[in-house]
């Protein structure tokens, strides 16, 4: 059975109406149940001092759909929608985006102290509002603290493998992926378990990474790196290290075909190529 529900990242809290979902032939103009509980949640946020108004940055034909809220340093900007609606908290005094707070990425780890405990307060305020005048189910996935539980999370909220968090990773550790299907062989078609110790190239830098792999989905595995960083790497990317204990695979020669065949002309040149090419360079070139 459907059930309305809401869910809090970072500073952003969603609601997602399940129960008036379908086709409207009249949606534009159709009164949906969470438009009510919005403006119920916006004048409560007035009655906690929040200056409360229509964005007027929105232009005026959408305008009623778009509102933004100040409280001393703890801002708010809100939108609803045919589908739900969503409410995002940020500040201005700790910013790196120039277009300040507001388009900053990870809002409440930037948020001073001070800012920090509004924000909670006035969260948690909102959410035991919405909580009164609707039957939601929270949705919010957990905060992951170490790199076992990123993998967790994405294993229980992402792809739905579990019901809930309360498993141990390392259960998992020497078995073969039953959905991995085909994507279960690494570089050298050795068979890869979960709990395996495996290396692979950084796409991004070429650097040499190694860490405990684990099943994601497709040809994607989790690679722990330590204890708070995991990457994903693609089953053909992994590779043992070499029996005989050397460093595992040098990354290949890309040098360019154009610079390769100049180097081979000049070493094909004579004496006097070689130093009208040196003078060409600015070098200053004598004979004793």
């Amino acid at each position: 059975m459907n059930c309305d529900s809401y869910s809090i990242r970072d500073t952003t809290i969603s609601f997602i109406d399940e129960m008036e979902r379908g086709p409207k032939k009249d949606w534009l103009k159709h009164k949906f149940r969470h438009y009510g509980y919005f403006h119920r949640i916006m004048n409560m946020l007035a009655a906690e001092g929040f200056n409360v108004q229509q964005d007027p940055d929105v232009d005026k034909i959408i305008r009623c759909d778009y509102w933004i809220g100040k409280r001393g340093d703890l801002e708010f900007n809100a939108q609803k929608y045919p589908n739900g609606f969503k409410i995002q908290f940020f500040q201005n005094v700790v910013y790196e985006n120039q277009y300040g707070g507001r388009h900053d990425f990870n809002k409440l780890e930037k948020m001073p102290y001070l800012i920090r405990l509004q924000y909670q307060k006035y969260m948690n305020r909102l959410v035991n509002l919405l909580e009164s005048l609707a039957d939601v189910k929270n949705t919010t996935k957990p905060r992951a603290k170490s790199a076992e539980d990123r993998i967790k999370v994405d294993l229980v909220y992402g792809w739905h493998r579990y019901k809930n968090m309360d498993f141990d990773l390392h259960d998992l550790d020497g078995k073969v992926p039953e959905d991995a299907i085909c994507y279960i062989r690494d570089k050298n078609g050795k068979e890869i378990r979960n709990g395996d110790i495996k290396y692979f190239r950084n796409h991004w830098n070429g650097y040499l990474m190694r860490g405990r792999v684990y099943y994601r989905a497709n040809m994607h595995w989790w690679v722990i790196i330590n204890d708070h960083e995991i990457m994903l790497a693609d089953n053909s990317d992994l590779f043992d290290d070499f029996p005989s204990g050397e460093p595992a695979r040098i990354a290949p020669r890309r040098t360019p075909e154009a610079y390769k065949k100049h180097r081979e002309e000049l070493e094909n040149a004579k004496t006097k190529e070689l130093v009208a090419e040196l003078r060409r360079r600015g070098l200053k070139i004598s004979f004793h």
